[in-house]
């Protein structure tokens, strides 16, 4: 049986870093600055309601009343307010592209920030996606790039992302091959900077 948390101390080279594995849902998790969540090209997200890790944090970070009904969906509306400012308002967006949002609900529980990465491409005329691992590799990227431009707008400034399996949901990719790509991104950017913290959650 896995614990739900697992540190481990990785080394590359004369770089060390953490990372914390994390075997709970996605809306368990707590004290993780940044998720990054998968979504598709759109950057629509899906109903509440939904299994996927996207609608697990929309769900989440809703503001509910006293029956539990949601009466505040803050991640979708500020979603929607970043694609109207950049102009793609039902128009997709370049493949791997990081939209940050607020992490609404999820503030408490120590999530400050969610970033909306577009993995997924829709299929025409299907319910189904396609994933390119070099979207995931090129969304891992932007992540710690919006990170490093947002860290000290913050106090305590910035200091971990968490990353989900990009991909391997309905975007069919398999867990290993979603791994390997975020792992690959992830370590050169710690090769770089190895100020972060990286959470893998599965």
């Amino acid at each position: 049986e896995l614990a739900t948390e697992i540190r481990l101390e990785c080394r590359r080279g004369d770089t060390s870093f953490p990372v914390v594995v994390h075997v709970e849902p996605v809306e368990l998790v707590r004290d993780i600055d940044v998720i990054v969540a998968p979504t598709n090209v759109y950057l629509e997200l899906p109903q509440p309601y939904k299994a996927s890790v996207s609608a697990a944090l929309r769900r989440a970070a809703a503001h509910r009343g006293a029956d539990g009904t949601i009466v505040d969906d803050p991640v979708a509306a500020e979603l929607q307010a970043w694609m109207t400012s950049n102009g793609r308002r039902g128009l997709p967006v370049s493949a791997g592209t990081v939209a940050a949002t607020s992490a609404g609900g999820l503030a408490s529980q120590g999530i400050r920030r969610i970033y909306h990465a577009a993995v997924a491409s829709p299929r025409p005329g299907t319910n189904e996606y396609d994933v390119q691992p070099t979207s995931i590799s090129q969304a891992v990227h932007a992540a710690f790039a919006a990170a490093r431009a947002e860290r000290d707008r913050f106090q305590p400034r910035l200091t971990s992302l968490g990353f989900p399996l990009l991909g391997a949901g309905r975007g069919g990719l398999s867990p290993a091959v979603s791994f390997t790509w975020i792992w690959a991104a992830a370590e050169r950017e710690m090769r770089a900077d190895g100020s972060w913290q990286i959470h893998f959650i599965t």
